[in-house]
């Protein structure tokens, strides 16, 4: 397992749904969706059920677990999938730095997942890394298309021996 840790709006998501857009066997499961939340609730069985892990593939699929640490058990949840599921599926789980792997109690995550943590670097800093006056920027800039498929490249390289 991945796990994509950064604060709010740092490109988690995103940088998740663009590492798994090469792969036509993907799922994204959000804790935040009601009917997802449902899925989760219902243990690793169910959420392998609606992706269909029991049938074989050519692609081995990604899952993207996103905002699951808000659910309670989502240690237990996350161990219990890993265990049973390691060889059927690739996961990406995304949260913020409340998604504490290091905290006491339960049971260990140890060995089962790369740690990455994003950090809050815009597409604006890269563009324009001049310091500004204001908290707000006032001029912004695009990045051209080309520019934008790099950076998603080099990004790739470094997750590409994970997937």
């Amino acid at each position: 397992m991945i796990f994509l840790m950064g604060p709010r709006q740092v490109g988690k998501t995103t940088l998740s749904l663009d590492i798994s857009s090469t792969y036509g066997n993907k799922h994204y499961l959000n804790w935040d969706n009601p009917s997802e939340r449902l899925l989760f609730l219902g243990g690793p069985d169910v959420v392998a059920r609606q992706v269909s892990l029991q049938e074989i593939t050519r692609e081995i699929p990604i899952l993207i677990f996103d905002e699951i640490y808000k659910f309670g058990k989502w240690k237990n949840f996350l161990k219990g999938f890993f265990d049973l599921y390691e060889r059927r599926a690739k996961i990406i789980v995304t949260g913020s730095s409340r998604l504490d792997v290091y905290k006491k109690g339960g049971d260990s995550l140890m060995r089962r997942y790369f740690y990455y943590r994003i950090h809050p670097l815009s597409i604006a800093e890269i563009v324009s890394p001049d310091l500004i006056e204001k908290d707000i920027r006032t001029n912004p800039k695009s990045i051209a298309e080309a520019d934008w498929k790099a950076l998603s490249a080099v990004v790739k390289k470094i997750f590409g021996d994970l997937f």
